[in-house]
């Protein structure tokens, strides 16, 4: 998967339910995507919580962008954290860290791989974490780059996520990945209700909500 900003619930739940888990950080750089944004809860409605990157060519990787050096929307970040969640149990642990984060670090990847790396240590999750960049495989794409990873590990079957169906459901990614003794399994994920701040309740957000509202494990 993508190391994407603050993921949802069930980005961790398939990380604690491998072997091993790679973060695809040599893929290409998408505005305006979970790579640089996601939701939380803010006056019992949807809001996205977004980073602000510098400018860089649209074929640029992951690896290499860089956050903007500006205060401005850090400032403004953490505010709107503090708007939406000031009441929340744990949102002194958590708006430390966020900030504390923010301000470590200059590129994208670097943040967002911090941040799940701390929210894995409290969600309990001890699954090995590798990046492909540092891996050996080069020139690959799609299901010819999903399968050289689960060849790099040894792998006998790879989880994936509902969306990427429609490129390993198809005869010759069944096929190239058949040859290979390898089974492709779908990822299915069944959303928890918990408490939130604020009425009503709204699943698939940033997994930053459950834990700042109390929650301690998956």
């Amino acid at each position: 998967m993508q190391p994407t900003f603050l993921p949802w619930l069930g980005y961790f739940r398939m990380i604690a339910s491998v072997d091993a888990f790679v973060f695809l950080d040599s893929v290409q750089f998408e505005r305006r995507s979970w790579q640089s944004r996601n939701r939380i809860k803010l006056q019992d409605k949807i809001h996205f919580l977004s980073l602000s990157c510098q400018k860089a060519p649209q074929k640029t990787p992951l690896t290499q962008i860089k956050l903007s050096p500006e205060t401005k929307w850090r400032t403004k970040l953490l505010k709107t954290l503090h708007h939406g969640y000031a009441k929340a149990r744990n949102f002194k642990k958590y708006h430390a860290l966020i900030e504390r984060e923010l301000h470590r670090h200059d590129h994208l990847v670097a943040l967002n791989l911090s941040l799940i790396g701390a929210f894995c240590e409290d969600l309990g999750i001890k699954t090995p974490l590798f990046r492909s960049s540092e891996l050996d495989i080069a020139g690959a794409k799609r299901e010819n780059l999903l399968l050289e990873l689960c060849l790099h590990f040894g792998a006998d079957s790879y989880l994936s996520p509902e969306g990427s169906k429609n490129y390993l459901d198809t005869p010759y990614s069944k096929d190239l990945f058949a040859k290979n003794s390898i089974e492709i399994c779908y990822f299915d994920f069944e959303h928890p209700s918990y408490h939130q701040q604020g009425s009503g309740f709204i699943p698939y957000l940033s997994a930053v909500d459950y834990l700042l509202n109390g929650g301690t494990g998956l």
